[in-house]
């Protein structure tokens, strides 16, 4: 949860003015997938941590692990998007005033960083001589206004869009917790059984 709310409200410890351009550049681009990467491995550990507490008759011990691994899983993800959807909300209503603020003093420093690694990749390959072709061959110049409206806060129409990511984000993690569950299950060999190991004489 704690991690759903930083990815969500960084702009309230966040501050544009103190903080280097390559900072807010890396935050506005990555944010999402660095979030997205922390709820997969939080939901790898609850799978990995969880064990069956109940054993059922007749049922592989790998059936259990794969079930209880992926409900493990299901869970990080539905506290993650509870978290998410909530925030989603305050940002549209409560908190759209200072996410603006944010975005109009990030925007500039942001477009400030791009544009100036922009002008060094340039003046680089000018420097060691290469085709005309490949010193254009660059991204256009950010746009401040451009920036400034992806720094934007949700809308409350967003909320759907918050709930389609919920599901899809409780079909990945409590997928990749039934994969941990199924590794877990894999029957290991025995000493006799380890290939390049001469058979036990009796």
């Amino acid at each position: 949860m704690l991690v759903a709310l930083a990815s969500d409200l960084y702009f309230l410890l966040v501050d544009p003015a103190d903080t280097p351009g390559w900072i807010l550049a890396v935050i506005a681009q990555y944010r999402t997938r660095l979030a997205l990467a922390l709820f997969l491995l939080l939901a790898i550990l609850a799978a990995l941590r969880v064990r069956p507490t109940r054993l059922d008759p007749g049922v592989p011990y790998r059936s259990l692990l794969l079930r209880d691994g992926a409900l493990a899983a299901t869970v990080v993800a539905v506290m993650v998007g509870v978290t998410l959807f909530l925030t989603t909300a305050v940002q549209a209503t409560f908190l759209a005033g200072p996410a603006r603020v944010y975005a109009e003093e990030a925007a500039p420093k942001i477009v400030a960083y791009v544009n100036g690694v922009r002008t060094e990749i340039r003046q680089s390959r000018k420097e060691r001589g290469a085709s005309p072709e490949r010193v254009r061959d660059l991204p256009p110049p950010a746009q401040t206004s451009e920036v400034e409206a992806t720094l934007q806060p949700p809308t409350l129409r967003d909320l759907g869009r918050s709930i389609a990511n919920f599901v899809l984000r409780a079909v990945l993690l409590g997928t990749a917790g039934g994969l941990v569950g199924v590794l877990r299950g894999r029957p290991t060999l025995s000493d006799d059984e380890k290939p390049g190991r001469a058979p036990r004489r009796e």
